[in-house]
């Protein structure tokens, strides 16, 4: 069984502090989170890859409510949301530019 879910855990934040106007938006970002053992598909869409359109708008929410997904995401899955960035010298990167 080890694998199939994502340990939950439960916090108390103030109603009216950033995370807790956007606890609705957390706790869906969190429904549609891979499972260990398929970080490849969502748990809650049938048939659909991860990260699904569900996944997304809570995450848009999030990003709305200034909060950061990184720090809501388990860190085993950063990569699939977060590519490392390009080298600045990579020809993704103009001329005397560089990612911010």
């Amino acid at each position: 069984m080890e694998g199939d879910i994502r340990t939950p855990v439960g916090v108390i934040v103030a109603a009216e502090s950033p995370l807790g106007r956007a606890a609705e938006a957390a706790n869906d970002l969190n429904r549609h989170l891979p499972t260990p053992a398929d970080p490849g598909s969502c748990p809650t869409c049938a048939g659909r890859f991860w990260p699904c359109a569900y996944f997304d708008d809570a995450a848009a929410r999030l990003l709305t409510a200034r909060l950061r997904l990184g720090d809501l995401v388990p860190l085993d899955l950063h990569p699939r949301l977060w590519p490392p960035p390009a080298p600045p010298d990579s020809p993704q990167w103009p001329a005397g530019s560089s990612p911010s």
